[in-house]
């Protein structure tokens, strides 16, 4: 097994005032973000919103808002009038969402939007949380099957019974594929969740900021979803109904959710079945040995599929791409002629034949993540993709499901005060040079004569694989000044760089503030 270097962030006790705790750490391995975060659902939302607020912000505004909604006042009304007087959502969601804005807030986190002129609050981010379900309405033209693709393929029994490391046990092979869009290739995150709720159990969700439903889950008990859009999504019904997000992610986190006395798949399709949706899903659930596909959607509610309705598919395989295969007549789909094609040459599946069968019938450009769990071996690959490059023609990370279900051993983290300084950059875009400017603010209080005597303050520049490739050190920070530092667009070489998303970080003191930019050549 691949070994890794972790490289941990964490916010740390602070010598000023305190106001509220933050249960939450971020640490970062071979580039990707992990977050985990623990407590009651306001405590971990606003945790996520403190430790990762910039980086809501920036998929909120830049991808949902501008991209999605193309920044117009009309789209965004329409579907948050929409949303609020035909969705339901449980409180605890509600909850989780204020404490993301609250935490937001107190990291200094600027909630402005200014295309729309409007502030955003806890019901933006639902809204954003419900970008699947709100694909279905067609006065927001969303190419669905192009920009929300994704497939996969589990295999298991027969089909993995002379592989020596699964011995007929079971693993699956997903790839997420959505808009490649610059903002969202700088916010893959993967978000592990520590319930203090009696009645939820621990989950990860590989995801994007901002994101808290189940687009690709695991819980600790070893079920795991991965969703994917539906091509029919004709929706009759449209009261009281419920974002898939957070359907999957209550199958996954609420323990036992059909009471059953068991903890598996039949509590995703409970979770699933107890509520309507506007959009038309296909979700791949799987907990060893057994896997199983949901399909749903408004019009025709909710089958489920294994092996044995496989007509195409041989073996003890199962494979979900985006066309229904139980709830609608089958229609012909590309990558599931390539799935069958591959596994008509042989049933016979390896941990390594799963993998490239699926990236080679199921990778596309706009793949963003792929994902192999394999539950007996407790191990779960994560690829992501970057500029120009899918995820699946990258090397993957391996992650150990025990390391990433414990609780960081630090765990008093404290937050600090609002700083009493501010960072921005222009232009940003840039070409060829980009300032970047700390302004502090008028009032030299007790706390900057603190920061003044810290460490060296340090501005350190990133490209979209984690790399440093550029740092400037702050000796003397003067509060009641500003401090401006000009980047041209070179490495510590001297050597110009590429066209594409860099990512800055100021660390000052105890403060850390992260922030995108582009260069354009």
């Amino acid at each position: 097994m691949k070994k890794l270097i972790i490289i941990v962030f964490i916010l740390s006790i602070s010598a000023f005032s305190f106001s509220q705790t933050v249960n939450g750490d971020t640490l970062t391995v071979d580039g990707k973000k992990i977050l985990k975060v623990w407590g009651t659902h306001y405590e971990r939302g606003y945790a996520y919103g403190y430790l990762l607020g910039e980086q809501i912000r920036q998929v909120a505004v830049e991808y949902f808002i501008e991209s999605i909604l193309m920044n117009s006042v009309i789209l965004y009304n329409y579907s948050r009038n929409y949303f609020l007087s035909n969705f339901v959502v449980e409180d605890k969601y509600i909850t989780e969402a204020e404490g993301m804005i609250n935490g937001m807030i107190d990291s200094g986190v600027d909630l402005y939007c200014e295309g729309l002129d409007i502030e955003l609050d806890e019901i933006d981010l639902l809204l954003a949380n419900s970008i699947v379900d709100l694909s279905a309405l067609v006065l927001l033209n969303i190419d669905i099957e192009n920009e929300f693709g994704c497939s996969s393929l589990s295999s298991w029994g027969e089909s993995t019974q002379d592989d020596p490391q699964l011995n007929g046990d079971l693993v699956i092979t997903r790839n997420m594929d959505w808009e490649p869009h610059p903002t969202l290739l700088a916010n893959h995150l993967l978000v592990v969740q520590f319930p203090d709720e009696e009645n939820e159990v621990k989950w990860l969700s590989f995801t994007f900021a901002g994101m808290i439903g189940a687009l690709s889950g695991i819980n600790e008990q070893g079920t795991a979803v991965f969703l994917n859009v539906g091509n029919i999504n004709t929706h009759p019904y449209e009261e009281n109904l419920h974002p898939i997000f957070l359907s999957l992610r209550n199958g996954l986190e609420v323990d036992d959710y059909n009471e059953d006395s068991e903890c598996d798949i039949n509590d995703i399709i409970q979770a699933v079945e107890d509520n309507a949706h506007l959009s038309g899903t296909i979700t791949h659930c799987v907990k060893n040995p057994d896997a199983l596909i949901i399909e749903c959607n408004n019009q025709n509610g909710v089958v489920t599929r294994d092996s044995f309705d496989n007509t195409m598919i041989p073996g003890d395989n199962l494979v979900a791409t985006n066309h229904f295969r139980s709830l609608y007549t089958p229609v012909y789909c590309d990558r599931y002629q390539k799935f069958a094609d591959s596994l008509n040459v042989s049933t016979q599946v390896s941990i390594q034949r799963n993998w490239n069968i699926t990236i080679g019938a199921g990778g596309v450009n706009n793949n963003l993540h792929t994902i192999q769990y394999v539950p007996t071996q407790n191990i779960v690959k994560w690829s992501t993709a970057r500029t120009g490059e899918p995820a699946y023609t990258l090397e993957p990370t391996i992650f150990d499901l025990e390391e990433l279900f414990e609780l960081p051993t630090q765990t008093d983290y404290q937050l600090l005060d609002k700083p009493d300084f501010s960072l921005i950059s222009y232009p940003n875009p840039f070409n060829p040079s980009i300032q970047f400017e700390i302004i502090f603010s008028n009032e030299q209080n007790q706390q900057s004569e603190q920061m003044q005597t810290c460490q060296p303050w340090l501005i350190e520049i990133y490209n979209v694989k984690g790399q440093k490739v550029k740092e400037f050190l702050i000796v003397s920070p003067s509060p009641g000044h500003t401090l401006s530092i000009t980047w041209n667009g070179t490495d510590e070489n001297g050597q110009s760089l590429p066209t594409g998303v860099y990512l800055y970080q100021l660390t000052a003191g105890e403060y850390v503030i992260a922030k995108k930019m582009v260069l354009c050549k």
